[in-house]
């Protein structure tokens, strides 16, 4: 009985460090191709259930890891003066189930908007399949912000990247910076450029995905790309 125990716990680490393993290389094979957000999901959702995400992680999977990851974070670097402030006095469990819920609120928006237009139920694998696309799509918003929130905490001893800046502001003026100053300079370089690699991308996915559900003429495909991108782009820069 024990023993069984011991292996089923082995297995259970073992499957949560390769998913871990799996989130920097699914999400860079989202940044290489955009197209992947729907493509995989269609291909996956294809296969045998127990077959599905064997060498990428599923999305719903990528956005539990990356909540609980940033819950724990928000844990013991709390800013005052931020969103974090507001879900200060949750649990760190609490805290992932609200960023997850919230990480994913446009996902199901756009999910059920072209499931009513396609005229599909909801328990089927068309929705799952949308689903799953668009909650990729927010890798593209969520990674250059992760980086640079892990970038100010640990250069910074906090997730409040406002009031690093602002200690930033003040070295400026005595003109006493460290050596680790000068590497959240560089750091938020990096930050703006892929920021604006994924805004591109996130664009290009959304394109992509309408494209395949949304049978009209293109001009209307390309409308409400640009609709559904202004909305996520809204939503998740208030939620960041």
């Amino acid at each position: 009985m024990f023993e069984k125990l011991i292996d089923s716990f082995e297995k259970l680490c073992l499957q949560i460090i390769i998913e871990i393993l799996l989130v920097p290389v699914t999400i860079f094979k989202l940044f290489q191709d955009t197209r992947r957000c729907y493509d995989l999901s269609v291909h996956e959702m294809e296969k045998e259930e127990t077959e599905r995400f064997r060498d990428y992680l599923s999305p719903i999977k990528l956005s539990v890891y990356t909540s609980v990851i940033v819950s724990v974070l928000l844990m013991d670097y709390s800013g005052e003066h931020s969103f974090i402030s507001k879900i200060k006095g949750l649990s760190m469990v609490e805290k992932a189930l609200f960023i997850f819920l919230m990480n994913n609120f446009t996902a199901v928006i756009f999910s059920v908007i072209l499931l009513w237009y396609k005229k599909e139920k909801v328990n089927t694998v068309a929705f799952r399949t949308l689903l799953f696309s668009f909650i990729y799509t927010t890798v593209y918003t969520s990674t250059p912000f992760f980086i640079l929130i892990l970038s100010a905490m640990f250069l910074g001893q906090t997730v409040n990247v406002q009031s690093y800046l602002d200690h930033l502001s003040k070295l400026a003026d005595s003109g006493a910076y460290e050596s680790r100053d000068y590497i959240f300079f560089i750091v938020f370089v990096v930050f703006v450029v892929i920021g604006v690699i994924g805004l591109i991308k996130l664009f290009r996915a959304l394109h992509h995905i309408l494209k395949e559900n949304f049978r009209y003429h293109p001009y209307v495909v390309w409308i409400f790309t640009l609709l559904f991108f202004l909305i996520q782009i809204y939503y998740a820069g208030g939620f960041i």
